[in-house]
């Protein structure tokens, strides 16, 4: 009896942790009743494999109200023998050979309960231990928030393991009747934003060869198995950690002094990078995982540019379960803009004429004393933001009168004429150029010369006037009278020269 009577406590122990739902009455039963039991999952993850093994068989139990203090007679199940005789198993309970009744080892608490669990879920997915879940297809019911309920019904009484690909479920539940488990895996959800100044931002613009900080949360919760974060970016490239010279990213859980390889392993991709989470970081803890990534990234010469709302993506998303189930996807948007200029002479809106050969530079500040040095891209007239290893450019205007600066973030800028075309004025003060997002957050591009409005930069050159000569035509005819009597006294000479030598 007494027996019988521990037996049963641990089993209410187990149905106390995993909330099992009963009836406020006396109840009772056994296996030779031909009684069936079911097991309703609740909140399960659409989508997910959820496995029932049973460990234990109920050979019979009687019990009063809440919370059950009856009586139950369990007996070992053939596949789990080798679990409780010399495996791990064995230092949660053990079984009687010649009955098979089971006997509980140890403290009965919620946490020796969940550690056996866990150690059976391991046990039943190596195959090589020759287990198998029950072949029972449960009925599926949608629930408003986007999860199933899933029913295994006509089961046969006994203790059973639930599992799931999501993680480990670590369901320890009777079928004595109707057994209710909530899932409390959940999904796992990767955030992503840009870190500028303190403040978080789903989107930016920069310069092509600036530094942007991404920071990422990631939540993994308790009994996730296998979790691996992705992050592919375009126009942009990993530039390693944020907060000191490692090469790696940075994590942060607050609990854990992370380690490569031990608890995560980085590998660096064509577009980006994986960060997979170990078996030893994902089973060290039994509470939700809060984990905080950040590294750097620069944006790259082959970035998309331009101000049509072309945008440079940082895209993460995590894969997780046995099926690599993937997560919800979080983005972030990084855009650099360009402005074009037109360099001529005229009235702009009558056909004005293109002028070739002047020179521009591009400043940052109102005194040009700060260079934004540019290089020139295979585009015809463009000229792009210089980053190492470019080869710097000078703005020479060709016959077109036309050219490009992009790669360039929203900002003031300072464009000054530093030769003016042969015959022409040089402008004496630089042209302001404002290149600002609108003001509704749409990705467009608004332009702006001197606090005006435009789409082009319009610079208009004025030529010099041609000065009068000194003096008139009075003058100039006697400057050629005077010459040809000169050359008149020339040639006199000479013939007389001649003549007294012969």
């Amino acid at each position: 009896m007494k027996l019988i009577k521990k037996i049963a406590a641990i089993m209410f122990a187990f149905m106390m942790v995993f909330s099992l739902s009963t009836n406020a009455k006396a109840e009772s039963g056994s296996q030779d009743a031909d009684t069936k039991g079911t097991i309703t999952i609740d909140n399960a993850i659409d989508g997910q494999d959820y496995k029932i093994y049973k460990i234990f068989d109920l050979e019979s139990y009687s019990y009063d109200a809440e919370p059950k203090d009856g009586a139950y007679s369990y007996k070992i199940t053939e596949q789990w023998k080798g679990f409780f005789s010399n495996r791990a198993g064995k230092d949660y309970a053990t079984f009687d050979n010649a009955t098979g009744y089971v006997t509980w080892q140890g403290d009965m608490t919620d946490a020796r309960a969940a550690e056996l669990a866990k150690a059976a879920i391991l046990f039943a997915k190596d195959t090589t231990n020759g287990v198998s879940a029950v072949s029972v297809e449960p009925s599926k019911e949608s629930n408003t928030n986007g999860t199933v309920k899933l029913t295994y019904s006509n089961l046969d009484l006994g203790y059973y393991l639930v599992d799931s690909s999501v993680g480990a479920l670590c369901g320890l539940n009777t079928t004595n009747s109707k057994v209710n488990i909530k899932e409390k895996n959940g999904q796992p959800t990767v955030t992503k934003k840009i870190l500028e100044n303190n403040t978080e931002k789903e989107s930016n613009s920069v310069s092509v060869g600036d530094v942007i900080t991404y920071q990422m949360i990631v939540e993994i919760p308790a009994g996730t198995e296998k979790c691996t974060l992705h992050d592919e970016m375009k126009g942009l490239e990993f530039h390693g950690n944020s907060h000191d010279s490692n090469s790696d990213i940075y994590l942060f859980d607050g609990a854990t002094t992370f380690k490569k390889n031990e608890h995560y392993k980085f590998t660096k991709t064509t577009n980006g990078f994986t960060v997979e989470f170990t078996e030893k970081y994902l089973k060290s803890t039994t509470t939700e995982r809060h984990v905080v990534i950040s590294y750097n990234a620069i944006l790259t010469k082959s970035a998309a540019m331009g101000n049509k709302g072309d945008a440079n993506t940082n895209d993460a998303w995590l894969t997780y379960g046995d099926k690599n189930t993937v997560s919800t996807h979080s983005t972030t948007k990084t855009y650099t803009f360009d402005f074009p200029v037109f360099k001529y002479t005229g009235d702009l809106n009558n056909n004005p004429t293109e002028l070739s050969g002047a020179e521009f530079k591009l400043y940052s500040d109102s005194t040009c004393q700060t260079e934004i040095k540019l290089a020139k891209t295979d585009t015809k007239n463009n000229y792009r933001k210089y980053i190492n290893e470019d080869t710097e450019a000078n703005i020479i205007t060709d016959a077109t009168g036309r050219f490009t600066i992009s790669g360039l973030a929203e900002g003031t800028y300072y464009l000054k004429e530093t030769k003016a075309p042969d015959g022409y004025n040089k402008l004496k003060d630089a042209i302001v150029v404002k290149l600002e997002r609108n003001a509704d957050g749409t990705p467009f591009m608004s332009i702006y010369q001197n606090n005006k409005k435009t789409e082009t930069i319009n610079v208009q050159n004025n030529t010099g006037s041609l000065l009068p000569s000194t003096g008139g035509m009075g003058t100039t005819l006697i400057y050629l009278i005077g010459g040809a009597l000169v050359l008149g006294s020339g040639i006199v000479l000479a013939n007389k020269k001649r003549a007294k030598a012969k």
